[in-house]
């Protein structure tokens, strides 16, 4: 009988143990769940944050701008997993590591393609009507043009391909479901409730483009239909006269709405 009181004593412990055991088990997961979700959500807003920066600059005076943000993203963002304290690696963590890392260059690539053609766009020797008649600057302002219409259209879509490029990651990674969906929902609740889109026109930027090209391309295909004088266009015709005068008042108009455009991507 002593026996068999003894077995029964032991059982219990080991239950107790086995059940301790599990509950220890449990919060250690939805810890390292938590940690992972926050590393990632953090990796995200840094991006953003980034973004912001970027919309504030002055290209003109400032075109160097995009580079040291690109380093300063890299930095931030190398610097987070210590900032969690996490202090012996797991899987989950392995994977938010690797998504952190392929989101920040992809973050850095498409601020590139928005940001970079501003650099030209701002370079006013390149729109200067002196350089009007010239075939090496014509090329180079229909690359910025071109370039311009793609950087549009990344920016308007700017926090569509954010939530794209961030799911495609989750989903390719060696993160576990369960600390996928809770990355998912912190992400939703702590950053895409909180940013939205702004009031970015790519309508108004497309319209001003479109007005920059016809009007060099008008000068380009006329080059003796006109001369500079005193700074000045004199033509020597009165429709290309007034063709080109209209052009040119409506960019003069435009100019600081489409360089104001690019502060509006994203607003908090």
């Amino acid at each position: 009988m002593k026996k068999l009181y003894s077995l029964i004593a032991v059982a219990i412990v080991l239950v107790i143990a086995g059940f301790y055991g599990l509950d220890h088990y449990r919060k250690m997961r939805e810890q390292q769940q938590a940690h992972t979700a926050y590393l990632i959500s953090r990796c995200v807003n840094q991006g953003l944050l980034s973004l912001f920066a970027l919309q504030a600059n002055d290209w003109e005076s400032n075109p160097g701008q995009l580079d040291v943000e690109e380093r300063r993203l890299k930095q931030r963002v190398a610097a987070l997993p210590e900032s969690v304290g996490v202090e012996k690696p797991f899987a989950d963590w392995q994977g938010a590591l690797e998504v952190c890392e392929r989101l920040t260059v992809n973050s850095n690539r498409q601020h590139r393609t928005i940001f970079r053609p501003l650099t030209e766009m701002a370079k006013k020797e390149i729109w200067s009507l002196e350089t009007a008649k010239s075939g090496r600057f014509q090329e180079r302002r229909k690359k910025a043009i071109y370039r311009t219409k793609i950087a549009a259209e990344a920016a308007d879509r700017y926090l569509e391909d954010l939530q794209a490029d961030v799911k495609s990651l989750l989903d390719a990674s060696r993160i576990s479901a369960e600390a996928r969906a809770l990355t998912e929902r912190q992400l939703q609740e702590s950053i895409f409730a909180k940013y939205r889109k702004g009031q970015f026109s790519k309508s108004r930027v497309l319209q001003y483009l479109e007005r920059q090209e016809t009007f060099y391309q008008l000068l380009t295909d006329n080059p003796k239909g006109f001369t500079l004088r005193g700074g000045s266009l004199y033509f020597y015709n009165k429709t290309l006269h007034r063709q080109a005068d209209d052009l040119n008042r409506a960019l003069l108009q435009g100019e600081v709405d489409f360089f104001s455009n690019w502060r509006l991507i994203v607003q908090h």
